[in-house]
């Protein structure tokens, strides 16, 4: 086991701001670039077919699933979280200022376009595989005591800088934001987001860097290795569930639930228009007020999984989650679809909070790149699949109107996080265990 920070040392709390700070930093790559700005500027802009968006995005996301596991077990072997964390931070942030350079200096979309693309996989892939040792350093900034809160401060503070990042983007992209502007900066269309969103995550990223230090793995672990010799100790340690109970069950419930929230997030706006008759406008404000509660939900939850765990925070959170879209497949009231928005944002923020303790408490603090590159696995793997079963549904119930089709994949996506919920329930309870409760 490495040792763990007191949390009652200031540089240690200098720490463990500057590693939730770190959470608010990347979120502006995640809601400018991956959400919004991205696909827009490719397909209306440059007019190009989704199918560029889609290929570029998968790529990525297989490059970190088949990656992540091998290079975050190098990490625990080498102690190099840190310096590999800098190097993928650094990578996205380059990648995503070039591209707001490359945007506004290339006119000819023939040779843009490849440069963009390119750089669009490695900046997406750097984004999402920096997590795995961004996670991993959890227990370098927290102790038993306290690792439901920090982890939920930084969900917290991921929100909070999503729209933060979204008011900058817009101060450039349309020369204003909700009244505010700022002097000799005129709209310069969805391209002028990516330097401003580089910029913010290089400031916010920095603390990081500085203040919070790798625990130290003793020179046993530091052996030779190699790609394909990872792969295999890690399938072994899958295996090997006498050694790391509940491990494999947690991991292929985190899928099943996942699977179906990840699925949530991408159609609920198209939910919300051919369902619940919403305009785009309304629809638009519909996500504005779930980020909010889903930061109200993240402290909330963290404060939950420190008191009760979090195996049983994290089931009790699904098991919720199960209930709410059951709810919202049953309701055709506007009104009562707002109120089950705020409940589905404080759960989405607390779904993230409890899943990171869990995998601590079930793994050795001297593996956790490895482990949270499995769960990287699992969750990049879920994001492939579950649109996949939406639109599977939606064409099974082709000859139905879209009420009943939309309403159908909701509930056939509660299915599959009820199966997760059950599956989660026989993972083993750490919570104030010798484990979990040591500093």
């Amino acid at each position: 086991m490495g040792a763990r920070v007191k949390s009652t040392d200031k540089s240690n709390r200098l720490a463990t701001f500057s590693w939730i700070l770190y959470d608010l930093a990347n979120t502006p790559y995640s809601m400018n670039v991956v959400s919004l700005y991205f696909t827009t500027w490719i397909t209306v802009e440059l007019m190009r077919p989704e199918f560029y968006v889609s290929l570029v995005n998968s790529l990525s996301m297989i490059f970190v699933a088949f990656t992540m596991p091998a290079l975050g077990e190098w990490s625990d072997r080498r102690a190099k979280k840190m310096p590999a964390l800098f190097l993928f931070t650094m990578v996205c942030i380059i990648g995503t200022f070039f591209m707001g350079v490359l945007g506004r200096q290339v006119g000819e979309a023939a040779w843009l376009l490849p440069a963009i693309l390119v750089l669009f996989v490695a900046t997406n892939y750097c984004f999402q595989g920096g997590l795995v040792f961004y996670n991993a350093l959890l227990p370098a900034v927290s102790t038993g005591k306290n690792m439901g809160r920090i982890s939920g401060y930084g969900v917290a503070f991921g929100y909070v800088g999503s729209i933060l990042g979204l008011v900058v983007a817009r101060l450039f992209v349309e020369g204003e934001a909700f009244g505010l502007t700022i002097p000799g900066v005129e709209a310069g269309g969805r391209v002028a987001a990516f330097i401003p969103t580089a910029v913010l995550f290089f400031i916010f990223a920095l603390p990081i860097f500085f203040f919070v230090k790798e625990p130290f793995v003793p020179k046993v672990k530091k052996e030779r290795w190699s790609f394909v010799g990872s792969y295999k100790r890690i399938w072994n340690t899958i295996r090997n569930t006498k050694e790391h109970p509940g491990l494999l069950r947690f991991l292929v419930a985190k899928f099943l639930y996942e699977d179906s929230i990840q699925t949530v997030i991408i159609f609920m706006g198209a939910y919300t228009e051919k369902v619940m008759n919403f305009t785009s406008a309304e629809s638009n404000l519909f996500f504005i007020v779930v980020i909010p509660t889903a930061i109200i939900g993240s402290a909330l939850c963290g404060v939950l999984t420190d008191h009760f765990g979090p195996k049983k925070t994290l089931v009790g959170v699904v098991m919720m989650w199960v209930i709410g879209l059951f709810i919202v497949i049953s309701i055709q009231n506007q009104t009562v679809f707002w109120i089950m928005g705020g409940v589905i944002g404080i759960l989405l923020g607390s779904t993230w909070t409890a899943a990171r303790p869990l995998l601590v408490t079930l793994v050795p603090d001297e593996s956790l790149g490895e482990f949270f590159g499995l769960y990287a696995l699992s969750g990049k793997v879920a994001a492939i699949i579950g649109p996949m079963v939406w639109s599977l549904v939606l064409w099974i119930l082709i000859d139905f109107n879209d009420s009943i089709r939309f309403r159908a994949a909701v509930g056939v996506l509660a299915v599959l996080m009820l199966v997760g919920v059950l599956i989660l329930r026989g993972v083993p309870d750490f919570h104030k265990q010798q484990k979990y409760a040591k500093k």
